[in-house]
């Protein structure tokens, strides 16, 4: 496919408009001054979005809508044979991956970029809210709705740019990063990585990108995070974060004194300069361990980028989290529904001890994502799934991937080999009436707890709706 380098008066054809990556790009475009349509399969919800900010896009792809445009973006998603990337082939146009345009555009920016397995929405959001809070205006793309921008994105005055650096099929390699930030790095995405040399080999291109006297900010705690950063050109500042004894002792950013709450989490940020040394106390309503390290790190960001974390308490105490993330969505038939995102086995361990700290009983609703990533982690999950309290699986949520010989009940199985207690389900439509049936022996408070494939959220909030 041929590229442009040249953004500038050229009209965007966004193929796959409604897509999580692909929405947010398109609506900043529009809002930062492109002209941009595009066209998705079906009407959505978010098509609707679309056209309210002005862009014209078609729940249609026939190939009739692309003659007049410039450029036609693309995702990993759009495969050879779609009718629209057919047409634009024969008229000639530009092709651009999402990430390569997002790239381009990033370089009229400071950018800080979030890169890691686990907990990348989180930090992106938080830190362009950080940001803006502390004055700096910044423009940012995420991969979840951030209630503070009612949306996926939001177009600043400021020079900096926040995005979120995905990692599932190697994008992320095309950014260069004023700022970059290391979460951790673990096995995933296999279907797309050979196995773990691979992941390591990707993360050390992005922190190999970072821009001339850029700065690392990363997990300390993370034995790979150190590795790649020891690896990094001397010219490169960096910045050490963590939340354990050692991290106290080593880092440059610490979270200590912790106090976990159910639903909300309190520390001191310890902060290390040279010789000198503070301490801040800070409220975070996020619960668990793994989000006072989410704290962490995003403060030690909105640091490098100019605002002293002195001014963020207040910021950080009212901090609405991305949609998906320990999301409380309403009661039914008298039991708390939360809706996370967690599909990783270490994701799901830090939600089941987040969860662990409610009042009274918990059910846990999980359905995995993908076949491969069931397939080649089985053994965690099924290790963490044994301790989930009253557990319903079902069928993996394929995500165009071909269906193999370990799914949904293969994963049920190895729980039960594993000492779990669980139910299965053939699919997520069986769940309501399970639960139903099982609320008359409900002792209250009572937590639903719905996690992995997004299909589940749209379960959860059909059920919501329908009681």
């Amino acid at each position: 496919m041929t590229k442009t380098e040249d953004v500038n008066n050229l009209k965007f054809y966004f193929c796959g408009i409604g897509g999580c990556g692909m929405n947010p790009l398109a609506h900043f475009m529009k809002r930062a001054g492109y002209r941009v349509c595009g066209s998705d399969i079906k009407e959505s919800e978010e098509l609707a979005d679309l056209r309210k900010d002005g862009i014209e896009c078609f729940a249609r792809q026939d190939g009739s809508m692309v003659e007049g445009c410039d450029v036609f973006v693309y995702s990993s998603a759009i495969h050879e044979d779609n009718p629209d990337l057919v047409q634009a082939k024969k008229l000639g146009l530009s092709f651009l991956h999402r990430s390569e345009l997002l790239a381009q555009i990033a370089r009229r920016y400071k950018t800080v970029t979030v890169a890691g397995a686990h907990g990348k929405t989180t930090v992106s959001s938080l830190i362009a809210c950080l940001l803006k809070d502390g004055g700096l205006d910044p423009n940012a793309i995420v991969g979840g709705y951030v209630p503070a921008f009612r949306g996926n994105f939001t177009v600043g005055k400021g020079c900096y740019l926040v995005l979120e650096a995905d990692e599932s099929d190697g994008t992320f390699k095309r950014y260069a990063s004023d700022i970059a930030v290391l979460l951790n790095v673990d096995a995933d995405h296999l279907d797309y990585y050979k196995d773990m040399n691979a992941i390591k080999e990707a993360f050390a291109v992005y922190v190999g990108n970072i821009v001339e006297n850029g700065t690392l900010i990363y997990n300390a705690e993370d034995p790979v995070c150190a590795e790649l950063a020891a690896g990094v050109r001397p010219d490169i500042k960096k910045i050490k974060c963590g939340i354990g004894v050692l991290a106290q002792e080593n880092a440059d950013y610490a979270g200590t004194d912790i106090l976990l709450s159910p639903l909300s989490s309190a520390f001191s940020l310890l902060c290390k300069k040279g010789s000198e040394e503070k301490s801040l106390p800070f409220v975070c309503p996020l619960p668990g361990r793994h989000n006072v390290f989410n704290a962490v790190i995003s403060l030690a960001a909105a640091a490098a980028a100019g605002v002293d974390p002195e001014i963020l308490r207040d910021p950080l105490a009212v901090f609405k989290n991305a949609h998906r993330r320990f999301e409380r969505l309403g009661k039914w038939h008298g039991a708390e529904i939360i809706d996370d995102y967690a599909h990783h086995p270490r994701e799901i361990e830090a939600l089941l001890n987040s969860a662990s700290r409610l009042e009274g009983d918990l059910t846990v609703v999980f359905q995995p994502h993908r076949f491969s990533r069931t397939e080649k982690l089985l053994p965690e999950f099924a290790r963490v799934l044994s301790k989930a309290p009253n557990l319903i699986l079902t069928d993996v949520y394929s995500a165009g991937e071909s269906k193999n010989l370990i799914g949904g009940r293969e994963l049920y199985e190895a729980v039960l080999n594993m000492g779990g207690q669980a139910e299965y389900v053939n699919t997520p439509a069986e769940i309501p009436a399970l639960l139903l049936e099982r609320s008359k022996g409900w002792k209250f408070p009572h937590t639903l707890l719905f996690t992995g494939a997004g299909a589940l959220s749209g379960l959860a909030h059909e059920m919501l709706k329908n009681q």
